[in-house]
């Protein structure tokens, strides 16, 4: 499994995750130094993140209320939104619940159809090639 499939930044500040990984998904800080490199013990990956991208906390938008929902949509690749720019994304219209969250969080969801990315299994973030951004 991919952390885009569980994870993907849609903002500045902000991810959509599948709130059943979030406790569990860890991330260990390495840093540049005079001597090298530092590494720090595991953290939760919120926290970590954030640090890394100097920011106070990482906005987390949940796919779905319900843990039902959250694993289907989960699974047909609601976390998996391609962002634009930071706060627009792209995301298939059959996730309902997530991108209604997303756009309840201030993200504009651009809703595509699934019916031929879909088949390859990927989300709008796999199933593209790299986009060129300006740099924040």
């Amino acid at each position: 499994m991919h952390l885009d499939t569980v994870c993907t930044m849609v903002d500045t500040d902000a991810v959509v995750m599948y709130p059943a990984i979030q406790d569990s998904l860890s991330a260990f800080t390495i840093r540049r130094t005079d001597s090298g490199v530092s590494i720090s013990g595991a953290e939760p990956f919120v926290e970590a993140a954030a640090d890394a991208m100097g920011i106070g906390k990482l906005r987390v938008i949940d796919t779905g209320l319900d843990p039902v929902t959250a694993e289907r949509e989960q699974w047909d690749d609601g976390n998996n939104t391609l962002a634009l720019a930071p706060g627009v994304v792209v995301a298939y219209e059959r996730n309902v619940e997530t991108n209604a969250r997303l756009e309840d969080s201030g993200i504009e969801v651009l809703a595509i159809s699934a019916s031929e990315l879909g088949t390859g299994r990927g989300g709008p973030r796999c199933m593209s090639c790299p986009v060129s951004r300006d740099l924040l």
